[in-house]
């Protein structure tokens, strides 16, 4: 293996900022990663430069990090940018990863980052790159590793893009990125409006050092569930869902209806645990009021629905109408500045702790965590030079009703002439307990005859 350490190949758009203090509303102790997967063996004196340029619109990435005494707040990002790692390998294996899926878990091919020690030693990089070369394949991963204060998936996806076209030698016309935080935006928080709502997704964190309780290697592990609908599949369950609600249940969209069969059949096959009443939505803020679309750092809150109360076990659209009408409320500026707050306020008590926040559902709750809006927007133009032949791949929690939706990864035909988009295919990834697996594969198939959706559901594992 080789390694060099990229650094940007001019002036940064923060050149003449020393240090730049995280708000306690991006203090977030985990890692992400992504790998990319482009049909070429990589030029890498190409990359390096694509990346140096890359760095000058985005030099956090190859910036550090110091802390107060023991990971304690305020974290704080110190410039000029040291340089990001970038690792060459090569491999001789035939099959990159087991499944064709996007979300993978784990994700091979990816820079090692520990996200405790990019607090605790300010030597260490944010984020990584690691170029995997398979020979025997033609192809190339590259596989980037990045803290996740650095930014939401909103973030990573626009670096990307511009390393992609820069990689192309064209233009990077990427918007300027706001280094500035979400709160600066928002008006004063008045925690009333949080009255009575259900707040426990932002509140709940475990000791970093500690085994999730969901991970206990003394029990059985969590089991991975996917599963695929089409367009026209999704617009179906829509409006089954949408007629169940009456002439104003128009604002639910697909998203939300799908969500609501995830919540019902998970009821249905888990009796062992209290029905989900709160849907708690990752929630990306940017363009929420005066915050702008270009904001850096992380931007996201989550979105607790009211406490929703079934009338009986089919009623699909109680959960999607309380999806969506938390997800207008918590882009009203008043409640998302007291949202905001709140989630600030105790991100920092957690830091002070050694506690990071706990992305689990635990009995009665759902999370929901969805990229594709960000797959429509962004995913075609994350290519490397070879339009709709490039796979991306990006990992995901094994956590127990934590709800990830993506777009699965194109298909080459079986000559290997040409390629099939699938951005109109919604790909679910789910973790149950062993025993609730094979009862909520029953109860989707069953559920989804009886709303008149065409076609079977696609099962990927």
């Amino acid at each position: 293996m080789a390694e060099s350490l990229i650094t940007p190949d001019g002036p940064t758009l923060l050149d003449g900022v020393s240090v730049l203090e995280l708000d306690n509303l991006d203090v977030f102790g985990y890692n992400a990663a992504n790998s990319y997967i482009i049909p070429e063996l990589i030029d890498v004196s190409r990359f390096h430069a694509a990346l140096a340029k890359t760095l000058t619109f985005f030099p956090l990435y190859a910036a550090r990090v110091s802390c107060a005494e023991n990971g304690g707040v305020p974290w704080k990002l110190t410039l000029p940018p040291q340089g990001m790692p970038v690792t060459v390998s090569e491999s001789d294996e035939a099959e990159i990863v087991p499944i064709e899926a996007i979300v993978q878990r784990p994700l091979r091919f990816l820079p090692p980052l520990n996200p405790r020690k990019i607090v605790l030693d300010p030597t260490t990089p944010l984020a990584a790159i690691l170029l995997t070369k398979f020979p025997r394949l033609g192809v190339t991963s590259i596989g980037i590793t990045r803290w996740h204060p650095l930014g939401s998936d909103y973030v990573a996806s626009r670096f990307i893009r511009a390393l992609s076209r820069s990689y192309q030698g064209v233009s990077i016309d990427e918007p300027t990125p706001v280094y500035k935080a979400a709160r600066t935006y928002l008006l004063a928080p008045d925690r009333t409006c949080l009255e009575g709502i259900d707040t426990f997704a932002l509140e709940t964190y475990y000791p970093a050092s500690a085994i999730h309780p969901q991970l206990d290697p003394s029990h059985p592990p969590n089991v991975r569930l996917d599963f695929r609908l089409s367009a026209i599949q999704m617009q179906q369950l829509r409006t089954a869902i949408h007629a169940l609600g009456g002439p104003n249940a128009d604002f639910v969209t697909p998203q939300d209806c799908l969500v609501a069969l995830v919540a019902t059949a998970t009821n249905a096959a888990d009796p062992s645990n209290p029905q989900i009443h709160t849907i708690d939505t990752i929630l990306d803020v940017r363009g929420v009021g005066e915050i702008p679309a270009e904001l850096s750092f992380n931007g996201f809150i989550f979105a607790p629905t009211d406490r929703i109360a079934p009338t009986h076990a089919n009623d699909y659209y109680a959960y999607a109408a309380g999806v969506r009408k938390s997800i207008m409320r918590a882009r009203e500026p008043h409640f998302l500045a007291a949202l905001a707050d709140l989630q600030a306020e105790r991100a920092a008590s957690a830091t002070e702790h050694g506690e990071i926040m706990d992305l689990a559902s635990p009995p009665g709750h759902m999370v929901c965590n969805s990229t594709l809006r960000l797959d429509k927007m962004m995913r075609r133009d994350i290519h490397f030079g070879h339009p709709g032949k490039t796979r991306s791949y990006v990992g995901t929690v094994p956590f127990v009703r934590h709800l990830k939706l993506a777009r699965p990864n194109p298909l080459v035909s079986a000559d290997g002439s040409s390629w099939t988009d699938r951005l109109d295919v919604t790909e679910v990834t789910l973790y149950f307990k062993p025993p609730v697996r094979e009862r909520f594969i029953e109860e989707i198939n069953e559920r989804v005859r009886a709303l008149k959706v065409e076609g079977t559901v696609e099962w990927i594992n």
